[in-house]
């Protein structure tokens, strides 16, 4: 009877250790993106290197540039029970993306006049088609989509047997994004790399102050309001304005707004 307990003590033990570790485990994707930009006025694209991090069961996020630190760089230890606490970008935060699957929101930083700005953003915006082509890339078979967005048509690659996701922005597929790229050739993203881990998790916060957060409707008001102020300023008699750039990835001012157009063309009208 002494040693039935026992039996049922060590069988009880090994259950809620196992179900504890499970509660606590969590399935970490880290994906290495391999990001090209080719500049219209540039002699040679510009080539960087991203990290996608996808916290499936706690459904978020974190895209940064691949940058050599401390701790790996992204998963920061608790140095107590080398649990994973946070993750901690490092300098500031321009090139970081937070995705908040659950609330469907996106964080990141844009700038407007040399000054830098949290911008929340929906991640309800992707209207994608989804094609019938496919192709592998790492080992999985992806599938094809289109889409248009915010100035840009693009082609996507992505594989269902992965969790919902993608480099920078871009989302909204029944799979995680390995590759993509414009249809005018100016950025594209090409996974090189794919990890699946296993870690524990405490918690796992927003890298950006939220306090003064702006949407993406207010970031592009505000981006085009300096912008026609630089249109009007003149440092010299006769001298023209400064044109800014109508936009990055995104377009942050449509080619037929009616207000910026207007505010061009009489400067232009007046030189």
């Amino acid at each position: 009877m002494l040693k039935m307990n026992r039996l049922l003590n060590v069988i009880f033990f090994t259950l809620t250790f196992v179900t504890f570790s499970q509660k606590d485990s969590i399935t970490v994707y880290q994906v290495q993106f391999e990001r090209i930009l080719t500049f219209d006025d540039a002699t040679e694209p510009h080539v960087s290197v991203y990290n996608y991090t996808k916290f499936v069961e706690l459904n978020k996020s974190f895209y940064d540039r691949n940058i050599k630190v401390k701790n790996n760089g992204n998963l920061i230890k608790s140095k107590e029970d080398n649990t994973i606490l946070d993750f901690i970008p490092s300098g500031k935060n321009t090139s970081v993306v937070f995705k908040d699957y659950d609330k469907k929101e996106t964080f990141s930083k844009y700038e407007v006049a040399y000054k830098y700005f949290v911008v929340k953003d929906s991640l309800d915006i992707f209207k994608w088609n989804i094609l019938n082509e496919s192709k592998d890339i790492l080992g999985y078979t992806c599938q094809l989509a289109t889409m248009n967005f915010r100035g840009r048509d693009y082609e996507a690659w992505f594989s269902s047997k992965l969790p919902v996701g993608g480099p920078w922005k871009f989302d909204g597929l029944p799979g995680l994004i390995l590759e993509m790229k414009s249809v005018d050739n100016f950025i594209s993203f090409k996974a090189i790399s794919l990890k699946n881990l296993k870690v524990e998790s405490k918690t796992l916060n927003n890298p950006f102050e939220t306090k003064g957060v702006i949407n993406w409707e207010e970031f592009t008001a505000l981006y085009k309001r300096k912008a026609i102020e630089l249109i009007s300023f003149k440092p010299d008699e006769g001298s023209g304005g400064i044109e800014s750039s109508r936009g990055g990835i995104e377009e942050y001012i449509h080619k037929d707004d009616k207000e910026y157009n207007e505010a061009l063309k009489k400067i232009i009208g007046n030189n």
